[in-house]
């Protein structure tokens, strides 16, 4: 089974296990807003390239460094996202607020015009050779991770899951519940979960629609 935020990456969750941890979050926080959450963290990795890409194109750096200092940037935010590792003051909730608009090759278009009319075609094409190489090393780095998970406990988690674990531990510290993602015995059968379900189907069902038992 799985189920999808609202721009529709999906995570490979029974409905009952993900909406058992958004049920903890309630009333503070929604069903939408936690799965918002997720995809803001999804977002860090693509925002500290582009961020970093913009800054060095302004700053006229040639186009090597624009693709090392992109790779770096990535990579950077690669690492925070994959370990839960938000130590910048409002990361995942400005990179959440982004999402919102995020899509349509926005970033793209930003660095594209942004570099065109500072560094030239040389200085875009490293961006993307900076971006792209550092995605593929972010790639590996998650199969590594998901492979050694799945020796250890039989379960097999990929980034989205992982993401939206961390998203739960991020929002239970900001209220002050239990971070741990350990369930207390017959939390998920006790039907909590039906709530923050129904609460979103009725306000969001074109979200709840691609809930599937696919995975």
């Amino acid at each position: 089974m799985a189920i999808f935020t609202p721009r529709g990456l999906k995570i490979r969750l029974d409905t009952d296990l993900a909406f058992t941890y958004i049920a903890r979050l309630q009333p503070k926080f929604t069903a939408f807003q936690v799965l918002k959450t997720v995809e803001g963290i999804e977002l860090i990795p693509n925002l500290f390239a582009v961020l970093t890409g913009i800054y060095m194109m302004l700053n006229n750096y040639d186009s090597i460094n624009i693709a090392v200092a992109v790779f770096v940037a990535m990579m950077i935010g690669g690492i925070a996202t994959a370990f839960g590792l938000y130590v910048i003051p409002f990361l995942v909730r400005s990179a959440t607020a982004i999402s919102y608009i995020h899509g349509f090759g926005i970033f793209s278009i930003v660095i594209i015009v942004t570099g065109l009319l500072t560094v030239g075609w040389q200085g875009v094409l490293f961006y993307f050779i900076g971006r792209y190489s550092a995605s593929l090393f972010l790639s590996i780095m998650d199969f590594l991770q998901m492979y050694y998970i799945r020796n250890r406990t039989g379960v097999v988690i990929t980034a989205s899951e992982r993401n939206f674990y961390n998203a739960y531990r991020l929002l239970a510290s900001q209220i002050g519940i239990s971070a741990s993602l350990e369930l207390k015995e017959g939390e998920v059968e006790s039907g909590k979960w039906e709530l923050p379900y129904l609460l979103m189907k009725q306000k969001w069902p074109q979200v709840t629609s691609r809930f599937t038992i696919d995975t």
